[in-house]
């Protein structure tokens, strides 16, 4: 769109932009163009297979819409909006859209419950709208010229319209490196922004605004409550019941077949639990089985399968698998993402894809309800804390030294390591160090000298807190954790690599636990509902503990991790020395290259597992030979 209302240059490169993330639609293509504006999607067909392909309109045509995504409370707004005199054409979700605008203007959104990235044009106001979800499940770029706006879906489309500057943003190349992904609003191009999520960006009379619509903040439990009582706590498990129900019954709106990724931990198991019920022995499940032991988490998923007698269907993977998933992963992942879960991901979107068109996945769970160790972490350091100075200096600082190195899904030792390492950092930089890639003195050591600039990598990497936790209060270390890992961990690395993965195989991923109910419903809670005495996830545990075997509520956590660093050591050693090899890396002149050495040879000889730094550098380096040199 031309923010001046001129006439659009380079309107001709619509169908190009469009061709480049086929794979999110193949079902069908179409099309809006004026003078100074062209709006170009590409549908997966979900929902009104017949009439509801896009552009979408009003009764006049004024208003003209396109959107990714899917609207879950659509019919209760499409009943409401016919009661009010509007008339539809369609028995899509989308075009309730465009008819709750007219009623609320812009802030028809706070009324959308669902996933959706959406750009909506008002003809007679001459305003254009953009908008995202509440938690980012849909993904939305844009680059900003003089005097155009150009936006998508992937940063591969907008690559397609002439004049984009492919220059690396620097802080947010530290922050890659430090996070294992890039917060927003920052994208590994220093031209290129990513939309916030529950954020909406207006465009009229030239200017342009961005705006949240939503704030999880809003939801947050006050300061100063009194502890939850036994009685009610009962009936916060009753109530969270009935929403677990609510936000499954909502995603299952469907005219093509569905099914669940099926991990056999307690999120994904529970999404199986509340299908089974509202459509038994109809319930078709999909997981991913590894041969490392350690990794394997099909027996579990196995057992739930059987105990809710699913048509269960099991992937094997293995090196061969990795390796292809990588070299396909390359020509998706536009921008870089460390999380090695995109791996598994991609291969059962492709191995579920022949069978379902949407699948419901566990996503959002361990950010509401309190599901990762390092929350467990935060309550150790407050204890770790109080003993002496000395004790804390001349104990547990050897004890760092003979702490094991593990290949396992659970390295203890590498954990401990951190916790003891870190544990004197304020909370917010503490967890991510926790849970981050990089260090911040290993990330000073990794730049190239001529690449750095005037001020070390570490001092940058901690600017996202300061604008996610403004204005946000909270009771305690725990409850801070959870925000900043809801607004950053989840939107900008799990919602990417779930929405890559499954979109490059056509797939539609849906997210139970991302409806803003049960978001708004999570955030209202105490921390100690959601991590008490050291059981993580406390309350969801108690909630659904009458549906699921319980060896499957109270065992470990794992994750959907992969067996990383033991592959590094066999398949893929070839591909991180052919990658990472030295000469390569002084030529491309961003790292310096025998401190790369020093960590191969490290890893390699068992003295330390740098799975994590080695797994990150050979993902950027894969992005950045595929598409960071601006050749694609």
């Amino acid at each position: 769109m031309n923010l001046a209302l001129e006439p659009l240059a380079h309107r001709e490169r619509i169908d190009a932009m469009s061709a480049r993330i086929v794979h999110r639609g193949p079902d069908s293509d179409g099309k809006f163009e004026l003078p100074h504006l062209a709006l170009a999607i590409r549908r997966l067909s979900i929902i009104d297979l017949v009439t509801g392909n896009q552009p979408l309109f009003n009764e006049t045509g004024d208003v003209a819409l396109v959107f990714n995504g899917e609207i879950y409370n659509f019919q209760e707004i499409r009943d409401r909006l016919i009661k009010r005199g509007h008339c539809f054409r369609t028995r899509s979700d989308g075009e309730v859209i465009a008819h709750l605008y007219e009623d609320e203007g812009t802030d028809f959104v706070r009324e959308l419950n669902g996933m959706f990235a959406i750009a909506l044009w008002d003809g007679r106001a001459r305003r254009l709208i953009l908008a995202r979800d509440r938690a980012g499940e849909k993904p939305l770029y844009y680059w900003r010229g003089n005097r155009t706006l150009v936006f998508g879906s992937e940063i591969k489309a907008l690559f397609e319209y002439p004049g984009l500057s492919r220059e690396i943003d620097r802080e947010a190349l530290a922050q890659y490196f430090f996070y294992g992904y890039i917060p927003t609003p920052r994208s590994i191009y220093a031209e290129i922004k990513k939309l916030p999520a529950a954020h909406r960006m207006v465009v009229e009379n030239g200017e342009l605004r961005i705006e949240p619509y939503w704030r999880l903040q809003d939801h947050l439990r006050g300061r100063g409550k009194p502890p939850v009582t036994a009685r009610q706590e009962v009936e916060i498990v009753e109530d969270l019941r009935g929403k677990l129900r609510e936000a499954a019954i909502s995603r299952l709106v469907s005219d093509v077949p569905l099914g669940v990724f099926l991990s056999g931990g307690v999120d994904s198991s529970t999404l199986v639990a509340t299908m089974s019920e509202l459509t038994p022995g109809n319930v078709n499940t999909f997981s991913v089985a590894f041969p490392e032991k350690t990794f394997n988490e099909e027996p579990y998923a196995n057992l739930v399968a059987r105990h809710f007698r699913t048509q269960h269907h099991v992937l094997n993977a293995d090196e061969t698998a990795l390796r292809e998933a990588l070299d396909i992963l390359a020509d998706h992942l536009d921008e870089p993402v460390a999380d090695p879960a995109v791996i598994p991901t991609y291969l059962l979107s492709r191995f579920a894809r022949s069978r379902i068109k949407v699948a419901l996945s566990g996503e959002g769970s361990d950010e509401l309800f309190g599901g990762y160790p390092t929350y467990m972490g935060a309550l150790l350091a407050q204890y770790y804390l109080r003993l002496p100075r000395l004790v804390r200096r001349q104990f547990f600082d050897r004890l760092k030294r003979f702490l094991p190195v593990s290949s396992t899904a659970v390295p203890k030792g590498l954990f401990l390591r951190r916790f003891l390492t870190h544990a004197e950092r304020d909370p917010a930089e503490r967890h991510h160090i926790w849970f981050g890639m990089f260090s911040p003195t290993e990330l000073d050591q990794l730049f190239a000298p001529e690449w750095q600039g005037p001020r070390p990598p570490s001092s940058v990497i901690f600017n996202p807190l300061s604008r996610v936790l403004e204005g946000a209060q909270f009771d305690d270390s725990v409850a801070e954790m959870l925000y900043l890992d809801f607004r950053m961990y989840l939107e900008d690395n799990l919602l990417v690599k779930i929405d890559r993965a499954s979109m490059a195989c056509s797939l539609e991923l849906r997210t139970p636990f991302l409806d803003q109910r049960l978001i708004e419903f999570a955030a209202g809670l105490p921390s100690e509902l959601r991590v008490r005495r050291f059981t993580l996830k406390y309350i969801l545990k108690k909630a659904v503990e009458k549906w699921l075997p319980h060896e499957i509520v109270y065992r470990q956590k794992r994750g959907f991790s992969v067996p990383i660093a033991s592959w590094m050591k066999r398949g893929l050693r070839p591909l991180l020395d052919e990658t990472l090899r030295e000469e390569k890396l002084k030529r491309d002149g961003l790292f310096e290259a025998a401190f790369v050495r020093r960590l191969l040879d490290e890893h390699w000889t068992g003295h330390a597992d740098h799975r994590k730094t080695l797994w990150t550098l050979l993902c950027f380096q894969l992005w950045y030979d595929r598409w960071g040199k601006g050749e694609n």
